[in-house]
């Protein structure tokens, strides 16, 4: 007889916590932060790795990385809700990220977090499993010095992972189609092309980037890699919890 969910055991819906600590993905000056200790399991449920099942994004912290998606079946999976990281969506965005109230197709698996099984959704796609590809619709919106596909190069005096943003010294020498451009722009966590990956701490890095201005008129950098398009250093994986 399949597992019915027959209410939410005492202490499930804590969670995961509010992210990773010294993760690439902070933002807000907040950065990641040790997750709290999941809730178990119900002894009498098991996951079914193959099925396929569709969803509602409830929640997505973006620069933390990380959210929880509501399944459209009712009671196949505790508390009708499961926990989504960053790194199991798939994305051909250098920032991958889910939108609130958005449709996804999914599977879930059991994973053991700080010695306690509990569930993550994986494989996170749009329905029917194309790739999810939010920042395409994103840089549509952005007005580009230049133009989108124009690279500067510069030197990235730094990058703070859980501050999510550093600054870019631009090279000189550049003449701009706009006025006002700083010598120094903001980089955020956003931009910062890791290959899909949590941005790592950097100093005196050399870079290169696009252009792009806010509606407020602040120049920020925008697509950042290493030169010739390699993709910026990763943040190292968070230290295990304490037994």
């Amino acid at each position: 007889m399949p597992w019915v969910f027959k209410g939410t055991p005492k202490g499930y819906g804590k969670g995961y916590g509010k992210g990773w600590e010294g993760g690439g993905k902070g933002g807000g000056g907040k950065g990641f932060r040790t997750p709290q200790a999941p809730a178990a399991l119900p002894d009498d449920y098991v996951a079914t790795p193959g099925v396929t099942y569709t969803g509602t994004v409830m929640a997505y912290y973006k620069f933390q990385g990380y959210g929880f998606i509501t399944p459209d079946q009712a009671g196949v999976i505790p508390n009708d809700k499961v926990f989504v990281f960053w790194k199991n969506i798939n994305s051909t965005d250098r920032y991958p990220a889910l939108l609130k109230d958005a449709k996804v197709q999914f599977t879930i698996g059991e994973v053991e977090k700080q010695g306690v099984k509990t569930l993550q959704a994986e494989s996170v796609c749009e329905v029917g499993g194309g790739a999810i590809t939010i920042q395409d619709e994103t840089d549509a919106k952005k007005v580009f010095v230049g133009g989108q596909n124009l690279r500067y190069t510069g030197t990235l005096k730094f990058f703070l992972p859980k501050q999510g943003y550093g600054y870019i010294k631009v090279d000189p020498g550049y003449q701009y189609d706009k006025e006002g451009v700083p010598e120094e722009i903001r980089a955020e966590a956003a931009e910062m092309n890791c290959g899909g990956q949590n941005p790592g701490y950097a100093e005196d890095l050399k870079v290169e980037f696009g252009i792009w201005v806010t509606t407020k008129g602040a120049f920020k950098a925008y697509n950042v890699t290493l030169p010739g398009g390699a993709p910026m250093p990763v943040a190292p994986p968070p230290a295990p919890a304490p037994a």
